[in-house]
């Protein structure tokens, strides 16, 4: 029951990877893009790291997932905010009809 489960975190993190791969493609400016790659790229990984979770043999590997993890969650989206905002500032333009603070 728990490789099943394991099982089912990898697929649904290869789903999140696949969807994040598919929104490079159909968003329309960088910004959306970086957004759409962001959100997905930390569930895909909290689902991986969930799955590896199920399958650690000890407490020392469940431990130190549990750091990498929060590593990620914290890291992803600062890098996310500052890549965007470099964008902002060097003038890279918003898609039509977006909508945004100056700023």
């Amino acid at each position: 029951m728990i490789r099943f489960l394991a099982n089912l975190c990898f697929a649904g993190s290869f789903i999140s990877f696949a969807i994040t791969t598919f929104g490079l493609f159909r968003v329309p400016d960088a910004y959306n893009r970086m957004h759409a790659v962001s959100v997905a790229d930390s569930m895909g990984v909290g689902l991986a790291v969930l799955g590896l979770l199920l399958l650690s043999p000890s407490w020392a590997v469940r431990i130190k997932l549990v750091v990498v993890l929060a590593l990620f969650w914290i890291i992803n989206p600062a890098t996310s905010h500052v890549v965007l905002k470099a964008g902002m500032v060097r003038g890279e333009p918003l898609a039509a009809g977006t909508k945004a603070m100056k700023g």
